[in-house]
């Protein structure tokens, strides 16, 4: 049950927990306005808080979207294909995705992604499983990194 915290007296007791909400980490506007609506906020002034709150710097979608791809690749491992469909699921408009997209450094990619397979390879029983390969592919694309990328990583690491 959620607690109606908008009474006419409170809005600036919204909009520093708002804050604080964003402050924790970087947030987009899609979840900052679902979270006004889980405190029962008045939908008329939801559209206020969010321009004062990037008024204030407090959301901004270029910076979610760099933080939030940059983030999903170190601590997740996620390829491009995984952090593009989260972004534009999220609303993210194209170019930004681009933009993001290329923040992630081509070498630290490869490398990742070398890693994955690698790592992949290991866990599998090579004598009592024959499709490695398939095994690695599936797993290494899972995570949203390019089939063509995976499948040419592999040839070069001679994975067969």
């Amino acid at each position: 049950m959620t607690k109606r915290l908008t009474q006419p007296d409170d809005s600036a007791m919204v909009l520093q927990k708002i804050r604080n909400f964003c402050s924790f980490q970087e947030r987009h506007t899609r979840e900052v306005e679902d979270k006004l609506k889980d405190w029962a906020v008045q939908k008329k002034k939801i559209p206020t808080i969010i321009k004062q709150l990037q008024k204030e710097n407090f959301l901004n979608e270029v910076r979610f979207a760099h933080a939030f791809a940059g983030g999903k690749f170190r601590q997740n491992k996620w390829g491009r294909v995984k952090i593009d469909y989260e972004l534009s699921i999220r609303g993210i408009p194209e170019p930004l995705i681009r933009e993001s997209l290329a923040t992630i450094d081509a070498e630290d990619y490869m490398a990742m992604m070398q890693n994955l397979i690698l790592a992949k390879k290991k866990e599998i029983n090579t004598s009592k499983d024959l499709n490695v390969r398939d095994k690695i592919l599936n797993f290494v694309s899972g995570k949203g990194y390019e089939i063509s990328l995976v499948i040419e990583m592999m040839d070069n690491l001679k994975i067969g």
